[in-house]
Order: C-alpha cells, then structure tokens, then sequence
C-alpha cells in the first residue's frame, strides 16, 4: 500500500529503534505513574469512586508495564538491548496510559459508555499491532491472541463488579459494545498490518518465518 510505504520512509516511525522512540516511552511511562499516584492519593474523588483503582494502578505502574521488556528479552534472549522496539513498547504503553488518562481527567464519567467503547477499541488494535509487529506472531496469531484477552478483560470486569463491589462495567450492552468494538479494531489492524508487506518484513521480529502470513 502506498500510504504505508510512505510511512516507513519517516524516519522516527519506520525505525522502530529509533533513540527518540527512548523519549516517548519514558515519557508515557512517568505519566502512567504520575496518574497512578492521582488515583492513589485521591481514591475517594468522583473520579476513581468504587473503581479500586489504586491497586490495580500500581499493578500496571509496576506490573504490567513491565511486561512488554521481560517478554521480549525472554523471546529474544540473543538480541541486544539497542535492537530494542521503543516504538511498539510505547504502543503498548499508550493503552494504559490512554485508559488512565480517562479516568484522571473524568471522561468515562463525561461520556458514561462512549470513552469505554474507544478504549477499547483502541486497546486491541494496539495490542494486535504490537504482537503482531514486535513479538514475529503472524496476523491471525495476534488477532486471535489479542480476542482472547480482550474477552479475559470483560470477563474479570463483570465478575470483579459482582464480588468486589465495584462499578467498572456499565451494563452487558455496554460490554456487547466494547467486544464487538474490539473486534473491528483487531480486524480492521489485522487487515491493514497484512496488506503492508513493507511492516511486515521490515518490522516484525520472528522467531522464525511462519509458511503462511
């Protein structure tokens, strides 16, 4: 496609290891924090009411959003760390940043159903992405992994409102929606990301080179 052809010729998106990539990340990275640390030490606002935030933020400060690197040195034991794919990190970042912001600056409840729905969606079309560009999984691979992990999520969110008392979900058409928003963002990713040879080839790191992409 030449759109994204043009794309690859950019210089801090086509190298994935590019230092300004280095910036991005730490950048996201100390506003993940810092918006844990809101969550934490005003856990009583109306904007992180009967959300337990707090523990589940420190969990993606300290967890979750670790992961991405101990994945893809574990994956990768014999690739260096400047071979590092800063950009699909801070992909994979910009989701929990992206959902944390939603919460710190009181959009999901500005817009009670509509911000979770985009969440959502931009969550597993980033996801889809980073497996699929960073970790050599082929297109139906990442697609099919980042589904089940999306329906894990729905499923801890409607069970953790039902035992724990929380109010994370806003009904089961809301969640219909989210899924079925996940779904579109994986497919629509999942075609554009297969239609790109050019990412494919020059950007996704295999473990070794599947028969059929």
């Amino acid at each position: 496609m030449a759109w994204s052809s043009g794309l690859e010729r950019v210089p801090l998106i086509g190298a994935t290891h590019a230092p300004a990539g280095k910036i991005v990340n730490l950048l996201l990275r100390l506003a993940i924090f810092a918006m844990s640390v809101d969550a934490i030490v005003n856990s009583g606002d109306a904007r992180f009411a009967g959300k337990a935030l707090a523990p589940r933020d420190v969990i993606i400060s300290f967890g979750l959003a670790m992961l991405f690197p101990l994945f893809w040195k574990l994956r990768y034991q014999r690739r260096q760390w400047h071979e590092y794919p800063w950009w699909f990190d801070s992909l994979y970042l910009s989701m929990f940043a992206f959902d944390m912001a939603g919460n710190s600056f009181g959009l999901y409840n500005a817009y009670i159903g509509e911000f979770n729905d985009v969440t959502h969606t931009y969550g597993n079309g980033a996801v889809m992405i980073v497996l699929a560009g960073a970790f050599g999984f082929t297109t139906l691979e990442a697609m099919g992994i980042t589904t089940m992990l999306h329906l894990v999520l729905q499923v801890e969110e409607y069970y953790g409102d039902k035992f724990l008392g929380t109010h994370n979900i806003v009904g089961m058409e809301g969640e219909y929606q989210q899924f079925i928003g996940g779904l579109v963002a994986v497919t629509v990713c999942g075609i554009i990301w297969y239609s790109s040879s050019g990412w494919r080839e020059e950007r996704a790191k295999r473990l070794r080179l599947p028969k059929d992409r």
